[in-house]
């Protein structure tokens, strides 16, 4: 994937493909959209109705198809509004967790040899169906199969633990592939060999529907080897919010697509050794939403960077630079696991409806001197624009209630403190443009919805994020991107 400026962005319509280069000026095909939306007639044929100017929700239950989930169990619930508690709240643990078992020859019994109990969990992992993966929408954009005049088998450098297949062995089902292993919260490290003796299509999600690998095309008796970093907390998802808290330890989801099956050879894990830890502070634009109607950009940052990043969603709904400030499951549970070599993404200015800008801009600067204070590195983020439009047009974004202009804050806060800034307000309001005031829709949560994506707008965004990176030049994260 090049790392050119005006790098294309891959926008999904149920799995076609719009190359939209919205910072360079190039129009999508107008006919293109078009004739995908009947297409995703699904994402639009809720008639739920979601408020259009507002971000935080009701908390309740979402529609699932069939075979998304377990029969009889608890609906995952859309992004709520339940902003984070002011007073103490003990953090889930995490960090780097207690080695667990390392994949070895040797047969190793269920949970990788350590029970979550055993790893200090409060509770046992659930049994799970084949069809109980966490669920996705539409379909990623694809790792590309080799050239036909290039080795049968690319050859993939071999970083990381030692894949197994008596590790693999663990495993159950066969379209998801379920691999539940157990363990602490933390930081791991991940390896996978997909592919196999037939062709295979495999997508590769960890914990709450993140994505790990875009879709990798084996052809047959081929295969290819990846590692890659997985932070898991408990909850999996949001970390506040009341939505099912996940299966404990780590849990990996082998995703079959384009008509053909997942392939996973070998596997092995172990606690991260030296991660580099990519944080995010936000609301539930950028969050990991357990919902299969929503999807935030953050979901879909991991298939971007490669070993040894581990991305670390903290993004909450409902959550105000404020708030998320001063509630200690959230930016204290940053602050007290920051290093010098990582990382922390901020973005906010939905939920600021009713901020004064002095107060915005001290929030923003705060968070800022004290992700500086551990020796991490802070990058501005401005929020992502919602698809409102006037006369055609797409709406001036985020001026609030009292008048201040969000995003023109954090961009003075980025050069009074001499840090990156992603400019995705910009980008995404460049992109609404583009697809237009009848475009939008499947990319954004039921279809109605003008704050959320789903998961394929998730995608986009995720996808204007990595373009920004490199924009900016940061070279420690730019030399890390797939």
């Amino acid at each position: 994937m090049s790392h050119s400026k005006h790098h294309s962005t891959c926008g999904l319509v149920n799995g076609r493909v719009i190359r939209a280069r919205a910072r360079a000026g190039i129009g999508i095909v107008a006919a293109l959209v078009a004739s995908s939306l009947a297409a995703c007639s699904d994402a639009a044929s809720s008639g739920a109705e979601r408020p259009p100017a507002g971000e935080a929700m009701p908390n309740g239950p979402s529609t699932q198809p069939p075979g998304a989930g377990e029969p009889g169990a608890p609906a995952a619930a859309p992004p709520g509004d339940v902003s984070s508690p002011e007073s103490p709240a003990t953090p889930g643990s995490e960090g780097n967790p207690t080695p667990v078992a390392v994949a070895t020859p040797e047969p190793a019994p269920a949970g990788n040899g350590q029970s979550p109990e055993a790893a200090g969990e409060a509770s046992t992992p659930s049994e799970t169906p084949a069809d109980g993966m966490p669920p996705t929408d539409g379909t990623p954009p694809t790792n590309e199969p080799p050239p036909a005049d290039t080795p049968s088998t690319p050859v993939d450098v071999a970083v990381g633990p030692d894949p197994s297949t008596t590790t693999r062995a663990l495993c159950t089902g066969t379209d998801p592939i379920q691999c539940h292993f157990g363990g602490q919260p933390g930081n791991y490290d991940v390896t996978v060999v997909l592919g196999g003796p037939a062709a295979a299509n495999t997508t590769v999600l960890a914990e709450t529907r993140r994505t790990m690998l875009a879709p990798v095309a084996t052809a047959a008796g081929t295969t290819r080897r990846f590692t890659f970093g997985v932070n898991v907390r408990q909850p999996e998802g949001e970390p506040i919010q009341a939505v099912p808290a996940g299966t404990p330890g780590l849990d990996l989801y082998f995703v079959g697509g384009a008509g053909a099956p997942p392939a996973l050879e070998s596997i092995g894990f172990r606690a991260a050794t030296e991660p580099v830890v990519v944080y995010v502070a936000g609301d539930s634009t950028v969050a990991d939403q357990t919902g299969i109607d929503y999807g935030g950009w953050a979901q879909q940052l991991p298939q971007h960077f490669d070993y040894p990043i581990v991305v670390a969603n903290y993004a909450d709904s409902g959550e105000s630079s404020g708030s998320f400030l001063n509630a200690r499951p959230l930016f204290a549970a940053i602050e007290s696991r920051l290093t010098p070599k990582d990382w922390v993404l901020i973005q906010f200015g939905h939920n600021d409806k009713q901020v004064e800008a002095a107060d915005f801009h001290d929030n923003i600067t705060q968070l800022v001197t004290r992700v500086k204070a551990k020796g991490a590195s802070p990058v501005l983020v401005t929020p992502v624009a919602r698809a409102q439009f006037n006369a055609g047009q797409v709406s001036v974004q985020h001026i609030n209630g009292l008048n201040a202009n969000l995003p023109v804050i954090i961009r003075q806060v980025a050069a009074e403190q001499s840090v990156p800034l992603l400019d995705l307000t910009v980008s995404t309001s460049d992109w609404l443009r583009e697809v237009g005031p009848n475009g939008w829709q499947p990319f954004h949560a039921l279809g109605t919805d003008v704050t959320h994506t789903n998961d394929a707008g998730a995608r986009v965004e995720a996808e204007f994020v990595r373009e920004l990176i490199v924009e900016a030049s940061i070279q420690p994260l730019v030399s890390r991107l797939r």
